[in-house]
């Protein structure tokens, strides 16, 4: 029996592909889900988008490749028709770019053609769960201009200003890490005179960094986005926020619908533009894999990668690192940070041993941040960071350590031996490898 779908009805899908065998195998295989129901088929993404706007299914299946219009194009036309729905793209090919290319147009998933039968019934039904109601679908700003924006011409300003700015991406796969403290105390502590330091909260829904900064959101990044290719000074100073500190804070969306409104390639675009005017650009980035965490992994310097001393976070983290080369990025640009150790748990072998991690994960960690929910507690309530104050203790000073490290590595003119050294690959894992494996 197929399980609940989760919003009171069949889930309605819209196959759009150019083969007719392709077609019908996949109405064949979800004719077995009692929860699932194939209303169309189409032959084009031109077809697709007629009979979409007809039928207004819950979920389409893609192909990447058509002729007339292909899935990408597709898919990019759908998100501004029908913001409620969600597109699963399909390809023989599963190469890192197709990925890219398919999440920056608005896809919600993968996958490899042909799917395995588990696999895209999993996919369907979990992309469904996670689409907004279309009651609840915000149009903002008005759609039709963010799309044709690229044909703008941007008032630069002072943000062409040619500054050498680094873009630092904080991550992991995991929640409950304590990535949100490692961003926004690693920012506060960047933030010496004279350096200009922009926080990003990337999580587009429920973003956490107002929370602990203690920021009210009149702004949020939409009203950047939205405006990518046409920033200026004037508008950017009006949508950050400043913390008491001076710290410039770009928030997250008030309501978690509007999350579907943030265009991953807009997003490139306004971090690109503002680099003009910041040192330090820190991106605290939800868990998912999405389409903006792609793009932003793109543009990063460095990504630090948050873990703790479990074994499910060692295991989603040796997960990220072979997702990381396959896209190939240098091993410098992934920094290890093993956070929340508590040495007496360690030795009790309650908790992993940091050498343990950094033995299975084959990188060295660029900081090890000890536990004290005390006083991370005590910062957040107050809407402070942990690095304001009692600068010599735990577990301020390995975070002051921790920045004074990745700027180190930034450094062009530094020895190469002070950015830390990855002895070798880490181990394969089967988690994600169908974003990463082309199937025979």
């Amino acid at each position: 029996m197929a399980p609940e779908a989760g919003k009171g009805s069949r889930i309605k899908i819209l196959i759009v592909d150019d083969i007719p065998e392709a077609r019908e195998n996949l109405k064949k295989l979800l004719a077995f889900e009692t929860d699932i129901e194939v209303v169309g088929t189409a032959s084009t993404g031109r077809e697709g988008l007629t009979l979409a706007k007809e039928l207004m299914p819950n979920i389409i299946l893609m192909d990447i490749n058509m002729p007339d219009m292909d899935g990408i194009t597709a898919t990019r036309e759908l998100r501004k028709m029908i913001p409620s729905a969600g597109v699963v793209m399909m390809s023989v090919q599963g190469e890192a770019e197709y990925i890219r290319r398919a999440m920056a147009a608005g896809a919600k998933d993968f996958l490899t053609k042909p799917p395995p039968a588990d696999e895209l019934y999993e996919t369907i039904r979990r992309v469904f769960n996670d689409l907004p109601d279309a009651s609840s679908v915000i149009t903002y700003g008005g759609a039709s201009d963010v799309a044709g924006g690229a044909q703008r011409t941007g008032r630069l300003s002072t943000l062409d200003s040619g500054k050498t700015t680094h873009v630092v991406v904080v991550y992991s796969p995991q929640g409950g890490v304590g990535k949100t403290t490692v961003a926004t105390n690693m920012a506060t502590e960047l933030m010496k005179e004279g350096t200009k330091v922009l926080l990003i909260d990337g999580k587009m829904q429920f973003g956490d960094v107002g929370i602990f900064l203690n920021l009210k959101p009149a702004t949020t990044i939409l009203d950047l986005v939205n405006e990518a290719e046409d920033l200026d000074m004037d508008l950017v100073n009006s949508v950050l926020a400043t913390h008491d500190s001076g710290l410039r804070v770009l928030l997250a969306p008030q309501r978690p619908e509007e999350a579907e409104l943030v265009d991953p390639s807009r997003v490139r675009i306004m971090i690109e533009k503002l680099r003009g005017a910041f040192d330090f650009i820190i991106i605290d980035l939800g868990t998912a894999l999405s389409g903006i965490a792609l793009e932003v992994f793109d543009l990063a310097d460095r990504i630090i990668l948050v873990a703790t001393p479990t074994l499910p976070s060692v295991i989603h983290t040796l997960t990220v690192i072979k997702l990381f080369d396959d896209l190939g990025y240098p091993e410098a640009k992934v920094q290890l940070v093993i956070n929340k150790v508590t040495p007496d748990l360690e030795r009790a072998k309650v908790t992993l041993a940091v050498a343990a991690i950094e033995s299975r994960l084959k990188r060295k960690a660029i900081g090890v941040l000890p536990m004290d929910e005390r006083k991370v507690l005590f910062a957040v309530n107050r809407g402070t960071s942990v690095v304001a104050k009692e600068r010599n203790t735990s577990p301020a000073k390995e975070i002051i350590a921790l920045a004074d490290a990745l700027k180190a590595s930034l450094q062009p003119d530094v020895d190469a031996a002070a950015i830390p050294a990855d002895t070798g690959k880490p181990g394969s894992s089967n988690l994600l490898s169908r974003f990463l494996t082309t199937k025979k």
